[in-house]
């Protein structure tokens, strides 16, 4: 069933996401905000993306929402659904540019993107310092892109149809859900240029921060727009998505392992590891994470650290008793979900344990 569902909603979501930004672009009367609306689109409409934030959404609303209601409210809770996905993208626009990432779903990150598209335009002109010029260009149009995004996701809840009461809660979700993210990524920009490595518990705090509040959110603003009792469904469902959004950060980081040791990012395997290692262990590591390359044979060797202090064990088995707990939740769920969202969710608990992307 969750497959089904995941292909269905993505399908719809994109269909409105060609519509949305065909609407912005047609009634941008500025010249250049139609080109920045342009770039936006192409960033965001990439085909690998997988709008788990927004299915949330929609997902949690059909679960409560009185299904004789659902015909006449699915096309606008979708069109809802657009302004998470928008604030998740804005947020991957900001922290690209500050991990100073290339790539992004196989494709160039929305500040290379930007450099990419300038650089066309002054390839064969002899201006004053070239390569700074392009990359000031991708970094400030970035910073704003991203700062724009908030706003136009936020202008999408406004701008529903649901009543005004409904859509007051369902901003302050939203803001509140910036506020996590914002507040995430100051505190790792702050214990990176202090050289401060972290401890699990403020590992753990900064992916809540960044990751697993953005789904819980998502999630929360489906459920309040459905009308959903406060105490009974709609707190049970978030902390379920509280601790699945917990468990996707931790797997990100055993799927990610390669790529994370390649850039020398400290996450969670390597704060298990480092609490576990011996003399020589220690030293190893902290050799190749003061390197200014990291090699293939570097990351084997990194690896095989991991491995020899269980470092990949306990975070997978931390990530099985979060889904755990998460279910538990969800059986606290009164009134029940609709019969195919409480499937949909429990299935979307061991989707997010077991995947592999």
């Amino acid at each position: 069933m969750i497959e089904e569902f995941l292909r269905k909603e993505k399908s719809a979501i994109d269909l409105y996401l060609e519509d949305y930004f065909s609407n912005l672009y047609s009634e941008e009367e500025e010249i250049l905000l139609k080109d920045f609306t342009s770039q936006l689109k192409t960033f965001i409409l990439n085909k690998k993306t997988k709008r788990l934030h927004p299915i949330l959404l929609i997902a949690a609303f059909i679960g409560i929402v009185n299904p004789i209601y659902l015909d006449d409210q699915i096309e606008q809770i979708r069109k809802v659904s657009l302004a998470i996905e928008l604030l998740h993208n804005a947020h991957l626009i900001h922290d690209d540019l500050l991990d100073a990432d290339e790539v992004r779903r196989g494709k160039p990150t929305f500040h290379v993107q930007l450099k990419n598209d300038i650089n066309k335009i002054y390839k064969d002109s002899a201006i004053l310092k070239h390569d700074e010029f392009i990359n000031m260009y991708g970094r400030d149009i970035s910073i704003l892109g991203g700062t724009q995004g908030y706003i136009l996701g936020l202008n999408v809840i406004k701008d529903s149809k649901f009543p005004d009461n409904l859509k007051l809660m369902a901003i302050n979700e939203y803001t509140s859900a910036l506020d996590y993210l914002m507040k995430g990524q100051i505190l790792e920009e702050y214990m990176h240029y202090h050289n401060i490595t972290m401890s699990l518990e403020q590992y753990l705090n900064i992916a809540e921060l960044q990751r697993a509040r953005l789904l819980e959110k998502s999630t929360k603003i489906g459920a309040i727009l459905a009308k959903g009792n406060l105490h009974y469904q709609i707190e049970p469902l978030s902390e379920a998505l509280l601790r699945i959004g917990q468990a996707y950060a931790i797997r990100d980081d055993i799927l990610d392992m390669k790529e994370d040791i390649k850039g020398k990012k400290k996450k969670s395997l390597y704060i298990l590891a480092i609490q576990n290692t011996n003399e020589e262990q220690s030293r190893l590591l902290n050799e190749i994470y003061h390197q200014d390359e990291v090699t293939s044979s570097d990351i084997k060797k990194v690896e095989n650290v991991f491995a020899e202090t269980n470092a990949i064990i306990i975070a997978d088995h931390f990530s099985k008793n979060l889904i755990v707990q998460a279910k538990k939740y969800l059986r606290d769920i009164y009134p029940d979900l609709n019969k195919n969202q409480k499937v949909f969710f429990n299935e979307f608990s061991d989707y997010i344990y077991m995947r592999d992307f």
